[in-house]
């Protein structure tokens, strides 16, 4: 390789020596027509502004940080080393040097999941692709302080994921796999998850085996149950199915069983506390194991035991009920 090498070289050295021109795209070198230089990776511009927009036009302090070709270059990191208070830098791309358009890039603290930035107003470093022909960065807004950036040119293109929104491929009813759908995942819990603001977005939960939690509108580890003491309630005291479950947390009451072993026939109510009812039932003397559904669960108030009452004493009455806490 190095024989072929020396031998190119010396027969360029011959025709030069021979008068015979170095051609350049067809027109011999001369200063009006040099041979093209590489640029220098890695070429630094920065810019620095103090003072308010307002005086700027009569102090002759510059809005435009730095303004740099991108000739040849792919990207450009910009660093902010002093944001100044209150400013915000934009960062601008162009074809003509007239008409500017703000471009986006990425912090490089980015991790795949941070938006594209137009601006900034705190010190931080970005990383921008070449998208037109010259890019500049621009205080927009100026608050008081020092306003500094620097920039360096490269000839390596931006190779950082941004945020990315995806839209994966639809699947019609009765549509084969092939389609590609989007998969969509839940949140396992074994607990209750922390409650969200109103109008915030949540995500649907599940068990661990993945079963989407729809049935009685809770996570089994929330579910309660009561079971009729020995002997059932004979007198008119207030019987607590679930204690109350601490603050922000209702019960919910879904369904129950009554049986009454007695001749003696009464009311049944089932209170929110000690005093509000919200349901009310006649059983009979004898009557046999009736199963009650609430389609729409009774609900305590928050941090407030639900409690069961005959209104008349001397019967044997059997309750069993099932329910659920929940916010």
């Amino acid at each position: 390789m190095s024989s072929v090498i020396n031998d190119t070289l010396l027969a360029i050295k011959s025709a030069f020596e021979a008068g015979v021109n170095i051609f350049n795209g067809g027109t011999a070198v001369s200063s009006s027509n040099p041979l093209p230089v590489a640029q220098t990776d890695g070429l630094t511009v920065s810019g620095t502004v103090i003072g308010t927009l307002a005086n700027q036009a009569t102090s002759g302090i510059p809005t435009v940080l730095f303004t740099t070709s991108m000739l040849n270059y792919e990207s450009i990191t910009v660093q902010v080393t002093s944001a100044g208070s209150n400013c915000t830098i934009t960062y601008e791309t162009s074809e003509d040097g007239v008409n500017w358009q703000t471009t986006s890039g990425l912090t490089t603290s980015n991790v795949g999941s941070s938006a594209n930035a137009t601006a900034s107003t705190t010190a931080l470093i970005l990383q921008f692709p070449r998208k037109a022909s010259i890019f500049r960065a621009r205080v927009l807004t100026y608050g008081s302080g020092t306003v500094s950036v620097v920039g360096t040119l490269s000839k390596v293109p931006v190779a950082q994921p941004g945020l990315t929104f995806i839209g994966g491929g639809l699947s019609f009813e009765g549509g084969g796999v092939g389609t590609n759908p989007i998969a969509i995942g839940l949140e396992c819990r074994t607990s209750s998850k922390t409650s969200v603001s109103n109008a915030t977005l949540v995500r649907p939960i599940a068990t661990v085996d993945g079963r989407q939690v729809i049935r009685l509108n809770s996570i089994p580890e929330n579910e309660w149950q009561y079971a009729a003491a020995s002997g059932g309630i004979t007198n008119t005291t207030d019987v607590a199915l679930v204690a109350a479950q601490g603050a922000g947390i209702k019960n919910y009451l879904t369904g129950l069983s009554v049986a009454n072993a007695n001749a003696t026939a009464s009311e049944i109510v089932i209170k929110d506390g000690a005093s509000t009812v919200i349901w009310r039932m006649y059983l009979a003397a004898n009557a046999p194991i009736q199963s009650i559904k609430f389609v729409t669960p009774l609900q305590s108030s928050a941090n407030t035991a639900l409690n069961v009452a005959c209104i008349t004493t001397g019967t044997q009455t059997y309750i069993n009920a099932q329910g659920y806490k929940a916010p």
